[in-house]
């Protein structure tokens, strides 16, 4: 049995899967997600996990290159959390519309979802590499 990190297997196996310019999502208790994109649902109830708690949890487990996160969460406490976690450049598009947040869900390789209830507290981040 693992003694660190993530032991949570799914999200273990999913992060180990990815590679440099993949994408992937941490999303709160509702952004909706296409049909065909895994999901890996940590959420048990409204506010378990929080958003905070993944975050942190994943924060020293990857090597990340950049963000996008919906125009209506810049300035919001959910922004400051990944800011204040993560020193990647950030993106911001509208969160609905054809180039918005959730359209551009589509393609990535799994979507996070907590049991956040915080609006707006989603990322979308690109992975890097470490050398």
């Amino acid at each position: 049995m693992l003694t660190h990190g993530i032991i949570n297997a799914q999200l273990a196996h999913a992060l180990a899967g990815l590679r440099h310019k993949d994408r992937f999502v941490i999303s709160d208790a509702g952004l909706p997600v296409q049909p065909g994109i895994e999901i890996i649902d940590l959420a048990v109830v409204l506010g378990v996990p929080t958003f905070e708690e993944v975050l942190d949890a994943l924060k020293g487990e990857l090597v990340l290159e950049e963000g996008l996160m919906a125009e209506e969460a810049r300035g919001t406490v959910a922004e400051q959390w990944v800011k204040d976690r993560f020193e990647v450049p950030l993106s911001y598009v509208p969160h609905d519309g054809d180039e918005g947040f959730k359209a551009n869900v589509e393609g990535v390789r799994f979507v996070i979802r907590t049991g956040e209830t915080t609006p707006y507290a989603n990322v979308i981040f690109r992975c890097g590499v470490p050398f």
